[in-house]
């Protein structure tokens, strides 16, 4: 039975889609959720989107008379409404509409910088998951195990990264070198130790060269967070294309109505495919990215004997008086 404050509580169906925390593992539902909190907001990017899904989840929580079920999951896209308004402020999108309100970042011409902002929030994440398989080990009583399978990662993705951006960046050549030299280390610690369980050394250096060959999907790993960029900019272009349209039609006072109707309809069926991409994408980075970084589940749910009723709706808070 999973324990979590209110906020964390909306997102623990995620983790219970996924699969249950073992005992030796951790309920990753706090770790999870200001990832997830961020990333939809970024992709929905639009504060007229936002400001619908606040209003329209709001008014279910407060007048509905919901089951426990549904109150969690409104709840859950009541609080993801928050960073959708406050992306689409960042961005300046109100609707996709030109409002003369300035964001801080304009999607059409800064896009490359908006796609280095998403794979920055995506390496904070994935380096993230890695303090945590660290840590787990570290309680389990294996620091050495966290040496071997974590610092050697951490020391081989840093001094890559730093490789590649000492040029563009400008940096000292000395910041270079240190980061070859730390690289190599690291990667010398996942060709010896990631594979230490082997019989005989001519398996264990195989076993760490195939485990080394494994940085490819980190590389992978990185670029799938460019869609925090892709699907925020396709939501507002698409935004944009109903507008067109509902502007070209609108110039004669008679088509006035439809106009109207081309513009709700538009936008109605473009919030509907930009909650259900959001949703689908950062499910994908938490369970592909995230938790293919340390977590396992394996648990099993603690089974309270309690049917869910039909008539009568029984508190969430566990007494035991």
């Amino acid at each position: 039975m999973l324990k979590n404050n209110k906020f964390n509580s909306a997102f623990t169906n995620i983790t219970k889609m996924y699969s249950l925390p073992s005992y030796d593992s951790v309920d990753p539902t706090p770790m999870l959720a200001p990832f997830y909190f961020l990333f939809f907001g970024m992709m929905i990017g639009d504060a007229g989107y936002g400001l619908l899904l606040f209003l329209g989840a709001g008014y279910a929580l407060k007048k509905m008379n919901l089951k426990s079920g549904m109150k969690n999951m409104v709840r859950f896209f009541f609080y993801l409404s928050i960073p959708s308004i406050i992306w689409g402020i960042i961005y300046g999108s109100y609707f996709s509409l030109e409002l003369g309100i300035p964001g801080l970042l304009n999607p059409s011409e800064d896009f490359m910088t908006i796609l280095i902002i998403s794979v920055i929030l995506g390496g904070i994440q994935l380096f993230f998951g890695l303090a945590i398989k660290a840590y787990v080990m570290i309680r389990n009583g294996q620091p050495m195990d966290a040496v071997y399978d974590v610092l050697s990662w951490y020391m081989t993705l840093t001094g890559l990264i730093l490789v590649l951006l000492a040029g563009p960046l400008g940096l000292p050549a000395i910041v270079g070198t240190i980061a070859t030299v730390v690289m190599v280390i690291g990667m010398s610690m996942i060709v010896i130790f990631s594979a230490r369980e082997s019989l005989g050394w001519g398996g264990r250096i195989a076993g760490g060269v195939y485990n080394l060959y494994g940085l490819s999907s980190w590389v992978g790993d990185f670029v799938s967070y460019s869609r925090l960029m892709a699907l925020g900019l396709s939501s507002g272009f698409i935004g944009m294309a109903f507008n067109l349209m509902a502007n070209m039609i609108g110039k004669s006072w008679y088509l006035l109505p439809f106009a109207a109707l081309i513009f709700l309809v538009g936008h109605g069926f473009n919030l509907f495919l930009s909650l259900l991409s959001a949703d689908v994408h950062a499910l994908r980075l938490t369970y592909v990215e995230f938790f293919g970084k340390f977590y396992e589940g394996g648990g099993k749910p603690f089974n309270k004997l309690k049917k869910d009723p039909k008539y009568l709706t029984f508190s969430e808070t566990e007494t035991y008086e």
